[in-house]
């Protein structure tokens, strides 16, 4: 008879490297979540029942793969390393990480876009290059226009869409076949900052960038950026007649989609009141069927409201669009191979 230490061993590595499974007629459409961020551990350290709960959350909602991405940290904030992110798809496979939030946004957030010095440059692109020989999914999470949610020390964060730094980071993540994932809360004109957020450390007015992230997309259409956060928009401008123009004039522009009750009602994807997908969501989503992505914005130590109404989005979507944008656009875009 096994040891009670035996049983407990086997337990946790069930947890960590599931087997794979034959797909069951009914069971729902595997998801790959391009964008979600894992709760920072005592002294900075994974453990081992943390990623094992975080993995019962993706199977109680099908996803699986995930890609961890570390949040647009300010410069000063408590950051998680390099090496500990990629330990996490080390030690669990079903991980995917992305990097730059802990480490190149602070550098972007706090340099000017006409202080860069040639030592800055070469430092900043020196940490790209380390993140891409890493194993990196992406670059991210980067802001360019981040609201704060006035609690804590969520931070305000601002910082021109073709920024030098952006733009460097561009053509290195060309040539390494890697998206940047872009924060950007939609200005496409200076106006006040909306009256129904919370003011918080946020400013008074806010400047337009829609046209200098066309700038960044221009710069090197080899580069691919995803703009986070389709169908959460903060500032009431993320219009779909905006999104439809900026797809069709960059085709190196991609989308992930994020499901929350708290962003603008009239841009978002679903009706309020019946839960149905708005027929201008289906419209953009066919006439660029393979530039959207998953990406819940979903934090593992909270409430997985943003993974339900994922599973509600995707299980509510044409047929012909199901597939594409629970995991094939992610597949090929991230460049994730299939688990064996």
């Amino acid at each position: 008879m096994p040891s009670r230490r035996a049983v407990l061993c086997a337990l946790s590595a069930s947890l960590l490297f599931p087997p794979r499974r034959a797909a069951r007629a009914s069971a729902p459409l595997p998801m790959i979540d391009t964008h979600i961020h894992f709760p920072r551990a005592r002294g900075g350290e994974v453990y081992d029942f943390a990623v094992a709960t975080a993995l019962r959350e993706l199977d109680r909602f099908g996803v699986e793969r995930a890609i961890l991405s570390p949040p647009p940290l300010p410069p000063g904030a408590r950051r998680a390393s390099l090496s500990e992110i990629s330990a996490i798809a080390r030690r669990a496979p079903r991980f995917a990480f992305a990097a730059g939030g802990e480490s190149l946004n602070p550098i972007l957030q706090s340099t000017p876009a006409d202080h860069v010095s040639a030592d800055l440059m070469q430092h900043f692109v020196a940490i790209a290059e380390e993140i891409a020989a890493a194993g990196a999914a992406s670059f991210g999470e980067l802001a360019a226009e981040h609201f704060s949610s006035g609690r804590g020390r969520h931070p305000y964060e601002s910082s021109p869409p073709d920024h030098p730094l952006l733009l460097a980071l561009a053509d290195l993540a060309a040539r390494h076949g890697m998206p940047i994932d872009l924060h950007m809360e939609a200005v496409p004109e200076d106006m006040p900052f909306p009256e129904n957020r919370p003011q918080g450390p946020n400013p008074e007015r806010l400047f337009a960038n829609v046209a200098r992230l066309e700038r960044l997309l221009d710069h090197n259409p080899e580069a691919r950026i995803v703009w986070l956060h389709a169908g959460w928009d903060l500032s009431g401008e993320r219009t779909l007649a905006l999104m439809r123009r900026l797809l069709e004039r960059h085709r190196n522009l991609a989308m992930s989609i994020k499901t929350d009750h708290s962003g603008a009602k009239p841009t978002a994807p679903f009706f309020p009141d019946s839960g149905d997908i708005r027929p201008g969501w289906i419209a953009m989503l066919s006439g660029f069927p393979d530039r959207f992505m998953i990406g819940s914005d979903q934090f593992l130590a909270e409430e997985t409201e943003r993974l339900d109404l994922w599973r509600r989005f995707i299980d509510a979507l044409p047929a012909e669009l199901k597939l594409r944008v629970a995991s094939e656009n992610a597949r090929r875009l991230y460049r994730l191979r299939e688990l064996t």
